[in-house]
């Protein structure tokens, strides 16, 4: 009987004949291909999912806009056919605030449940609202953090960025001469393990612009979330304890234009808790920077300008997380910039899958072997980890009531009958009903003061407490 080959072996053996530059370029790519090849997958669709919405759903699309909306009808409209709904704000669908997209409109209501209705800026109307469940912020879950609570998801995804920009400098360093490949046809004639090394060559010359931002992003997002905050905080404001009208949305708006001449206002947002301000954001003179870095800062009380933030006044490292979005996403050029992204991020995916399926086939030798058979061959160890990376755990998380979006309406006992009253897990809040301040008493006697937060009240309960009173 012929004994068969050892892959093991046989790539010990590759690799004591192979440069250092080799060994690296398959250390950072290979055992993180397939969970890399997911995230720049749903990184892609993510990327234009608000747009496949557009296809799918007609309350998202807007109707011919004027150039200058009338912020004051529209707030008016959404008040009218919510009466009773605490109104965050009037917002950007997709954060870059294209003219075919309505606006969102978050809302809090009576019953405490959270729901997010669409406006027509072009018709002043309320168009519609959007499922519990988006399927922009599924994709967005999915790609960012995996569903997954708190930060271990993100620094997940963020972290393969590093493993990106190594992949990067040792390809070049690996692949000598590299311009030369730029119009060089793949080899389809010859073996899979040929042809798909010309497939990845050529997706790594296309696409090198691309993966320099995308990983230099992805690092930036990963030092950012751990780094001290860099932002210029937003001046303090007076507290805000009942919906304005549509003529104070009107003259907040007026106000953010005449301090910042030419501002193309895209949204307006209430304040979250006590001593934010009303937010004015637009577009003015800074090019290059998300949607909402230019803004003006509005006492919700007063009518007064408290500040603006402008982005070509911005410091260095201010403006670059400002400006790290659009290039990460793509939404600086509106559809054609999205869908030229598409076509990188399709790139990005391929090739990640071809160079894990390359090395596989290497290290079968001469033996035959399908495509998913190669990719876990090249895995090896972190084959398991990584289905458990992009199947199990997003699954597990998701199933298990990921942004619900809604929270238990509670009875209230007879001292707080008349009090709207609701809780998720051990976090409890009442509607604020024109008070300035609340108290929740236990039954122990405890009183925990609840903090104000977008019309409602709320405070961390101790578990298993039960809630007599609010004072």
């Amino acid at each position: 009987m012929t004994a068969q080959p050892d892959p093991l072996a046989f790539d010990r053996a590759l690799g004591k004949a192979r440069p250092l530059r080799h060994r690296l370029h398959s250390l950072f790519g290979l055992k993180l291909s397939l969970f890399l090849a997911f995230v720049c997958a749903t990184g892609t669709v993510a990327t234009v999912s608000h747009e496949i919405e557009w296809l799918l759903m007609p309350q998202v699309r807007a109707s011919p806009t004027p150039a200058e909306p009338d912020w004051g009808a529209m707030w008016t409209a959404v008040r009218r056919a919510h009466p009773d709904a605490w109104v965050h704000g009037l917002e950007s669908y997709d954060r870059s605030d294209v003219s075919y997209f309505a606006k969102a409109v978050p809302l809090t209501m009576a019953d405490g449940s959270s729901r997010t209705v669409l406006m027509d800026p072009g018709s002043n109307r309320v168009s519609g609202s959007l499922p519990r469940i988006p399927f922009h912020s599924f994709m967005r879950g999915l790609h960012y953090y995996l569903f997954t609570p708190g930060d271990w998801g993100f620094f997940a995804v963020t972290a393969l960025s590093f493993a990106l920009a190594g992949s990067l400098v040792t390809g070049l360093l690996v692949y000598k001469r590299f311009w030369k490949g730029l119009g060089r046809r793949p080899r389809f004639e010859r073996s899979a393990r040929t042809w798909l090394g010309d497939v990845h060559r050529l997706s790594a010359l296309w696409t090198l612009p691309f993966v320099l931002l995308i990983a230099a992003t992805g690092i930036w997002y990963f030092v950012e979330r751990i780094a001290p905050d860099w932002e210029t905080p937003m001046p303090r404001a007076a507290a805000l304890r009942t919906v304005p009208d549509g003529p104070t949305v009107a003259r907040w708006a007026a106000a953010a234009s005449a301090a910042m001449p030419g501002l193309r206002i895209t949204a307006i947002s209430l304040p979250w808790a006590d001593g934010d301000p009303v937010i004015v954001q637009g577009k003015w003179r800074a090019w290059l920077v998300r949607e909402r870095t230019d803004a003006a800062f509005i006492d919700p009380v007063s009518g007064r300008l408290l500040g603006v933030r402008a982005g070509h006044r911005l410091g260095a490292i201010e403006r670059w997380g400002h400006t790290a979005d659009p290039l990460h996403f793509g939404n600086f050029a509106g559809l054609a910039g999205k869908l030229a992204w598409v076509v990188f991020g399709l790139g990005l995916t391929l090739l990640a899958a071809t160079g894990a399926l390359v090395h596989g086939k290497r290290l079968a030798g001469h033996r035959d072997g399908g495509t998913w058979t190669s990719w876990r061959r090249s895995l090896g160890w972190a084959f398991v980890p990584s289905l458990a990376l992009i199947l199990a755990i997003p699954a597990w998380f998701f199933l298990s009531g990921w942004n619900n979006g809604a929270q238990e309406p509670m009875r209230a006992v007879a001292s707080i009958e008349t009090t709207r009253l609701w809780r998720d897990g051990d976090r409890w809040c009442a509607a604020a009903g024109g008070r300035s301040q609340m108290q929740f008493v236990l039954a122990s006697g405890r009183r925990v003061p609840a903090a104000f937060e977008a019309g409602r009240f709320c405070a961390d309960l101790p578990p298993g407490a039960r809630l007599i009173k609010i004072n």
